[in-house]
């Protein structure tokens, strides 16, 4: 794609998986665009990360859906059960393969981040952490190293704690209540393991996960009642040791190294995404809680669409009003649907908890097909097109009074 010398320039402060994306996406519609990462530099470290079919279709799109495929692990099927290992559903992957050409990859995040990478042409300026953004109309983004920049257009993908959003809207995060471990381990699986995902729903808990390579696995738990934030990885171990395979195992290998401890935490419904010259992507607009498995894939779709929106639209205002147009509803919803999971996952009431597992399993399985079909034939995904006009700079505020 020809670079577009009559579009502003475009930064994106935040280079995880929706900025890479988004920068990747800009690029192919010919924008010049550079990404400011807070992090000094990228190291291999992280948990796992489960790309349902919209994720891979969307990356389709923009040529890495291949690599991502051959560098992660493409699941056969993926199943919920309950603690006494009863599937109470099973997700037939190979129907989402025949209708959209892909199927759930598990993959490990840092590799994730590394594909894309090196994909990705456009300069990344590591050590740059956003401390403040003025003005949203003609932004400045200033950094915790002293520096500045002014771009034309920014882009906010810096997370569920943004500071950039700071600049679009007051809203902020706000938690559970509960904590999740997550570590990516090296295990020896049993045949039928190694390329099904799974979730339990617990008593008070959640866990699954996925192996994301032949000897590793991703796996992730919600703490229970009984264990603290602060758990001991052997505490951790004797809590799921009655839980159905391949937990005990995977529990077994994991090391106080690999676990990851974090607060869940989501944003409230967004019903606005721009200001001025500055938008919201990923997490920054929409963080959302893990149940769904939909927060990467929406930041992708994010990507996509706002890349569409600017790539084919003549004003930024405009564009951003596209963009959100498209994305701010389904977003939303898929926020709502994963906050919901998440009370219904992390009920502390074993009562409760065996209601829940009977209406699942009493659900019939074409309901649960339709839903993910409907999922994926409705996501934001738009081809790498040729822009179909130049993209100007928004008015000032005495432009707009002329």
């Amino acid at each position: 794609m020809q670079r577009r010398d009559d579009t502003p320039p475009v930064a994106i402060i935040g280079g995880g998986i929706c900025g890479l994306t988004t920068a990747l996406a800009l690029e192919r519609r010919g924008l010049t665009v550079e990404v400011y990462e807070a992090a000094a530099e990228y190291r291999p470290v992280g948990a796992g990360i489960l790309l349902q079919t919209n994720a891979l279709v969307a990356f389709e799109m923009l040529d890495v859906a291949t690599e991502i495929r051959e560098s992660g692990m493409p699941l056969s099927e993926v199943q919920i059960r309950s603690p006494n290992g009863q599937v109470l559903q099973a997700f037939d992957l190979d129907a989402e393969q025949d209708a959209f050409g892909h199927r759930y990859v598990a993959i490990h995040r840092a590799e994730l981040l590394d594909i894309l990478r090196r994909n990705t042409a456009s300069p990344i300026h590591t050590g740059k952490r956003c401390t403040q953004v003025s003005d949203p109309a003609n932004p400045t983004v200033r950094f915790a190293d002293g520096t500045q920049i002014e771009p034309g257009i920014l882009v906010g993908t810096d997370g569920i704690d943004s500071t950039v959003r700071d600049a679009v809207t007051t809203a902020s995060k706000q938690s559970l209540g509960t904590t999740v471990f997550r570590a990516v381990t090296s295990v020896s699986l049993s045949e039928q393991h190694r390329t099904t995902g799974f979730e339990v729903w617990g008593n008070g808990t959640y866990t699954g996960g996925a192996p994301v390579g032949p000897d590793e696995f991703y796996w992730f738990a919600t703490a229970p009642s009984e264990l603290s934030a602060t758990a001991a990885v052997d505490d951790i171990r004797a809590f799921f040791a009655d839980y159905p395979a391949p937990v005990p195992a995977v529990g077994a290998a994991v090391t106080a190294d690999e676990l990851i401890t974090t607060d869940l935490a989501d944003l409230p419904p967004l019903d606005q995404w721009s200001r001025g010259a500055t938008v919201l992507a990923g997490d920054a607009a929409h963080g959302m809680l893990p149940f769904a498995g939909q927060g990467a894939a929406q930041s992708i779709e994010d990507a996509l669409a706002l890349a569409a929106a600017l790539g084919s639209h003549t004003s930024v205002a405009d564009a951003f009003a596209a963009y959100e147009c498209e994305r701010i509803s389904r977003a939303n919803r898929v926020r709502t649907e994963s906050h919901r999971l998440g009370r219904l996952g992390t009920m502390q009431s074993s009562f409760a908890c065996r209601l829940r597992n009977t209406a699942v399993a009493a659900l019939p399985e074409a309901v649960f097909k339709r839903f993910r079909r409907r999922r994926v034939a409705n996501a934001s995904v738009f081809p790498a097109e040729e822009p179909s006009g130049a993209l100007s700079a928004p008015e000032t505020p005495e432009e707009r009074s002329v």
